[in-house]
């Protein structure tokens, strides 16, 4: 049996990211998976299972954001850890205003399955394109 570094394990949930698949992004995630967003994104909190973090983060982006995209510029190995570091972009559907914010993300991953996501962001940035006034066309 050929082990999987963790590096590449989370590697292939962005690919899937990128492709949509979300059958592929949750195939790696531990059945007990601790996945924390930042205070302030705009789904803040501590989820704990596929179903959570499909209903409070995926589900509210695609309600509130006509458009909400991380992306991934590069992934950091630490064997167990990895850290992958990227942008978020969006644009919020009430507002129409646009935001770009640096982000970095860290995984963990034991015995081939990820474990743990924790969030870092700027989300200050987010905050303000979701509270401005909207734009008039």
């Amino acid at each position: 049996m050929t082990h999987t570094r963790s590096i590449d394990i989370v590697r292939r949930l962005y690919s899937a990211y990128e492709r949509a698949d979300l059958e592929a992004f949750y195939k790696d995630l531990s059945h007990d998976i601790i996945w924390k967003e930042s205070d302030g994104f705009p789904t803040p909190g501590v989820f704990r299972s596929r179903e959570d973090i499909t209903n409070n983060v995926f589900n509210v982006l695609a309600r509130d954001w006509s458009s909400f995209r991380f992306n991934l510029e590069s992934l950091v190995d630490g064997t167990e850890l990895v850290v992958a570091v990227g942008t978020y972009r969006g644009t919020h559907r009430k507002t129409g205003q646009d935001f770009e914010a640096r982000a970095a993300h860290l995984w963990s991953v034991s015995d081939g399955k990820i474990c743990t996501f924790e969030q870092f962001a700027d989300t200050h940035l987010m905050q303000a394109a979701a509270t401005a006034s909207p734009l008039l066309a």
